[in-house]
């Protein structure tokens, strides 16, 4: 059912942008609501998790979220939602 959800909003901002459906699927996707929020799709397991410094492992890459009171609110196969006050954000081979 997860992958079904993530297929709709897949094919819905392919729609959006107007590029091919599948050019999305291979690739993790970051949504902020602000600095105080991130919704990351596509993570394959949490590296470092720290006060001021979460690190998420995302295919070959790895996405750093850097700032104050960072918590991951929550964390489901594939989706994590972490809140606190976003100040950067780091993306490493």
């Amino acid at each position: 059912m997860r992958k079904d959800r993530n297929k709709k909003k897949t094919d819905r901002i392919a729609k959006i942008l107007d590029v091919p459906k599948n050019i999305y699927e291979n690739f993790a996707q970051i949504i902020l609501s602000g600095n105080r929020e991130a919704i990351l799709d596509g993570c394959q397991g949490v590296i470092e998790y720290e006060e001021n410094k979460i690190k998420l492992k995302i295919g070959k890459q790895a996405v750093t979220f850097c700032g104050d009171s960072l918590q991951i609110k929550c964390m489901t196969d594939d989706t994590v939602i972490i809140e606190g006050k976003l100040s950067q954000l780091q993306f490493e081979e």
